[in-house]
């Protein structure tokens, strides 16, 4: 019987966020995306939430039905 190997994983990359939720809480911190995406792509995908590190790097998972508005950080 031939063993099955897992599919190759993507490593993923921190990327530097400012989030506004839909009570107008702001949120600045990292999210973790895959590092052939992008955060538009971690939004539309098809999991509810998200795991989000503030500036204290406390982890959270957001809702993204809460998300109003996500603006990367220029690397500049």
């Amino acid at each position: 019987m031939a063993s099955r190997r897992p599919p190759p994983r993507i490593p993923k990359i921190r990327e530097h966020a400012i989030i506004t939720l839909g009570d107008a809480t702001v949120l600045t911190g990292h999210v973790f995306i895959e590092a052939t995406t992008r955060i538009q792509d971690l939004l539309n995908g098809p999991e509810p939430f998200f795991a989000f590190i503030n500036e204290e790097d406390e982890i959270r998972l957001l809702n993204k039905q809460w998300v109003v508005q996500v603006r990367p950080f220029d690397k500049n």
